[in-house]
């Protein structure tokens, strides 16, 4: 479909992509603010209760970060999912204890082995009234299990949730601000999410991840996984019970996902015009379908190619000129059957996307940079960008 070339006052790419982030990317600043409040405060409160329920969870919840794309400020379309991790932090005694392991075996997942010397300590030690909750996620080889983690925050989570007040289909109800909202849970992987909705159609899902944070000193968990860069140290690390769903079933239930969203957003710091570029080539792939480049695979790119420029300067230029660069960047990437995990180049973030896929994608990049290589036709981009009902209006 091709666009009205005198459109809007659209002289060049620059003023293009502008026009097109002001009115099909940007969220509403009074739209961000009902979600982000509804968000805030109904997490505020079911945290207080879950501290109520459990013991455990009371002493070693450290804190509850939002992350993701409203973390990164790369949220795109509505703000109506949020990512939540809880924090939590094993005993001192624990990650002290000389036989205690965390072990890097395997590209971005991780290992927690609990020796037999911190296993004693845990049950028959000074806080093992409180401590013993870590030995029912151990299995019989001291490896720390994910699933049975899991398990144990979910319940937290519904039996925090049913000390809140139900309505007649037996769901908790919140208020904020006056208004009444209904909180229902469903699973999602690592995540419990919260599925938040009123009566005028408003509706939220937010994701609650916990997450076990640990100290720097305990990384990196193999030699094959980079040095934190020292602008990016933040003194500690996380890992989320996501499974290595390409292992057989008893090494998924042991394996642990590396988190560092703290470190990875100081990468961007003072980044300038990247963000924008990236919301950018995000809308691209939602528009072409280019469904299995998750956002993350999008964000690992964009690391490897700041510490490939290493400069801050180039940051400051147009965004039409990043989003050239980016584009770029995608194309060869898939072309190339490769987007490297950033903090451990042995994880290949597309080896698991069939070639037949890729090789659709690639024709579809091939088609913009070569369009993006021509000033004159910069308003084809538009139909990269914009769906057909999109362009319609446009």
């Amino acid at each position: 479909m091709s666009v009205n070339q005198g459109n809007k006052n659209i002289t060049n790419l620059d003023s293009l992509l502008t026009y097109i982030y002001r009115n099909y990317i940007q969220i509403q600043e009074g739209d961000f603010r009902l979600h982000y409040r509804v968000f805030d405060v109904i997490c505020r409160q079911l945290r207080e209760k879950m501290k109520e329920v459990d013991q455990f969870y009371n002493y070693y919840s450290s804190t509850v970060q939002a992350m993701g794309s409203h973390y990164d400020r790369l949220r795109i379309k509505k703000p109506d999912e949020f990512d939540i991790f809880n924090v939590i932090v094993l005993p001192c005694e624990v990650v002290n204890s000389p036989d205690f392991e965390i072990r890097g075996k395997e590209a971005a997942f991780v290992y927690i082995i609990l020796g037999e010397e911190c296993r004693r300590v845990l049950k028959s030690g000074p806080n093992s009234v409180r401590n013993k909750k870590v030995l029912d996620w151990v299995d019989d080889c001291g490896y720390l299990r994910r699933s049975l983690f899991s398990d144990w925050f979910k319940s937290v989570v519904a039996r925090a949730l049913n000390k809140f007040k139900s309505n007649n289909s037996h769901v908790a109800v919140f208020q904020v601000d006056g208004k009444k909202y209904t909180v229902a849970l469903s699973n999602a992987g690592p995540a419990i999410t919260l599925n938040i909705e009123s009566m005028d159609g408003f509706r939220m899902d937010v994701d609650f991840v916990p997450a076990l944070k640990f100290s720097e000193k305990l990384w990196p968990p193999s030699p094959d996984y980079v040095k934190i860069p020292k602008r990016c140290r933040k003194d500690f690390w996380m890992v989320v019970p996501k499974p290595n769903k390409y292992r057989k079933e008893a090494v998924k239930a042991r394996s642990w996902r590396v988190a560092m969203p703290q470190q990875e957003r100081e990468l961007m710091y003072n980044s300038y015009n990247l963000r924008q570029a990236i919301r950018l080539l995000k809308k691209l792939r939602d528009t072409k379908r280019l469904d299995l480049i998750v956002s993350y695979f999008i964000k690992q790119l964009v690391f490897m190619e700041i510490d490939a420029r290493n400069d801050p300067s180039f940051w400051t230029k147009s965004p039409a000129i990043i989003f050239k660069v980016l584009v770029n960047k995608l194309y060869l990437a898939v072309k190339q059957h490769r987007i490297p995990y950033y903090w451990n180049k042995k994880n290949n973030l597309l080896e698991r996307i069939d070639l037949a896929t890729l090789k659709i994608y690639e024709h579809t990049l091939k088609n913009l940079v070569e369009i993006l290589e021509r000033p004159n036709d910069y308003m084809k981009v538009a139909n990269y960008l914009l769906t057909a009902e999109e362009l319609k209006h446009f």
